[in-house]
């Protein structure tokens, strides 16, 4: 399992980096696949509705580059690990049951607060405009429009 430093910048010229390739991190919490698919969704978003490619891939490092990296900064703080650090220090001769060292409330928060720093809490996910992006035909000068 490998981390690395947040990069300086994802995108060279016309080419930008995604999921591992932008910003690896240790595996807490499905991190490769859940943040490759926010990356792709942000991406995708950004080159349908920029007015050039630039634009777009500058937006999108500027959307996803922050989130990545305070993520990473909290995956090395233990993130999801934490449980087992708190078991660890409640209860280093063991236990028979988790609630009896960490209270059912403390887990659902600890889990809960990772969920809203990876962004996908459900309810943050819920809460956020779509960026789906309605198709417009090849006649149509407008270009493509966001949707709600």
């Amino acid at each position: 399992m490998v981390d690395r430093d947040a990069l300086p910048r994802w995108t060279f010229g016309r080419t930008t980096l995604v999921g591992d390739a932008a910003h690896a991190m240790y595996p807490n919490g499905s991190n490769g696949g859940s943040q490759a698919i926010l990356d792709a969704r942000t991406l995708a978003f950004h080159l349908a509705t920029a007015p050039s490619i630039t634009a777009a891939l500058d937006a999108y490092e500027t959307d996803r580059r922050p989130a990545t990296a305070a993520l990473l900064g909290m995956t090395r703080q233990t993130g999801p690990e934490r449980v087992m650090q708190l078991a660890y220090e409640r209860a280093p001769e063991g236990f028979a049951d988790i609630h009896d060292v960490i209270p059912a409330e403390e887990l659902a928060e600890i889990a809960a607060a990772y969920k809203r720093a990876a962004g996908f809490h459900p309810d943050v996910l819920n809460a956020r405009p779509s960026m789906s992006v309605e198709r417009v035909g090849a006649r149509d000068e407008q270009g493509p429009k966001a949707t709600s």
